[in-house]
C-alpha cells in the first residue's frame, strides 16, 4: 500500500493536527510519531487529544493522571501540546462532535487534521456519521511499512472518493482528504506496559523518565493506590 514519501515541506505551516488515543500511559511510540508528523508534513501544530474513556471499558485511571503524564511527555517538543476537550464534555464523546466543536472555533478556511491509526480507520464505519468526518477536517491515517490494511468494501470505495496523496493538498482546501502515510513502527503498546509496572518490570525505553516518575510517585497501574 502506498503512502506519501518521506520528504520535508519547509513551507510556511498553517495546518493544524488532532492526534487522538486513549494515552494510557503516553508512551515513546506515541511522542515519537507525532513529532515525525510535525516534520514530515506541513502542521503548525499537533494537539495531543486524550479520549474520553467508553463506559464499556469501565473504571479506569483518572483522566487528570493521563492529562498530566501527556503534559509531561511534550514538554521538550514545540508544537506538540495537549487538548483535553473531550474529557470535560457529557458523555457519549464523538470524534465528529469534537471536530465540529474546533471548525467552528478556528473557522472554515484554516486546513485542520485528524491523525488515527490505520487499526482504527479500518472501523471507520462503526463510527458515528464517519462519513462526514471529511467534511470537518482532513484525515491523517498512520500505518506500519510491514502492514498491509484490507478495507471492507464501503470503506474502500468511501476512500476512493476522498483519498489525497500529496501532503500540499493538506494546505491547499481545509478539510475533505483522507491521507495515508507510512511511520517508523514503534514496537510498543500501552497495555504491555501497564502489565509490566504491575509485575515490576523495567519499562526503560518505553516511557519518558518524567512519566516513569509520575507513574511510581502516583502508584499508577499497580493496584497499590485507586485510579482517581
Amino acid at each position: 500500500m502506498g503512502g506519501v514519501g518521506r520528504r520535508s515541506y519547509p513551507t510556511v505551516k498553517s495546518l493544524i493536527g488532532l492526534y487522538g488515543g486513549s494515552f494510557d500511559p503516553v508512551h515513546n511510540g506515541h511522542v515519537a510519531t507525532a513529532a515525525e508528523l510535525l516534520a514530515r508534513l506541513p502542521f503548525r501544530e499537533i494537539r495531543l487529544l486524550p479520549a474520553a474513556r467508553s463506559p464499556l471499558k469501565g473504571r479506569g485511571l483518572a483522566d487528570h493522571h493521563r492529562v498530566a503524564m501527556l503534559q509531561l511527555a511534550l514538554r521538550p517538543y514545540a508544537g506538540l501540546s495537549v487538548d483535553d476537550r473531550e474529557l470535560h464534555r457529557p458523555p457519549p464523546s464523538f470524534t465528529i462532535d469534537t471536530l465540529h466543536e474546533v471548525r467552528r472555533e478556528m473557522g472554515r478556511a484554516t486546513p485542520l487534521a485528524f491523525i488515527m491509526g490505520m487499526d482504527s480507520f479500518l472501523t471507520l464505519p462503526q463510527w458515528k456519521d464517519w462519513q462526514q468526518l471529511t467534511d470537518c477536517a482532513h484525515l491523517i491515517v498512520i500505518n506500519r511499512p510491514d502492514h498491509r490494511a484490507v478495507f471492507t468494501p464501503d470503506l474502500a470505495n468511501w476512500l476512493k472518493k476522498h483519498r489525497i496523496t500529496d501532503a500540499e493538498s493538506l494546505e491547499s482546501r481545509p478539510f475533505g482528504g483522507v491521507l495515508l502515510v507510512e511511520t517508523a513502527s514503534h514496537d510498543i503498546a500501552s497495555r504491555v506496559i501497564r502489565a509490566a509496572i504491575r509485575s515490576g518490570q523495567s519499562t526503560s525505553g518505553w516511557l519518558d523518565p518524567t512519566v516513569r516518575d509520575y507513574i511510581d510517585t502516583h502508584r499508577l497501574y499497580t493496584g497499590a493506590a485507586e485510579p482517581q
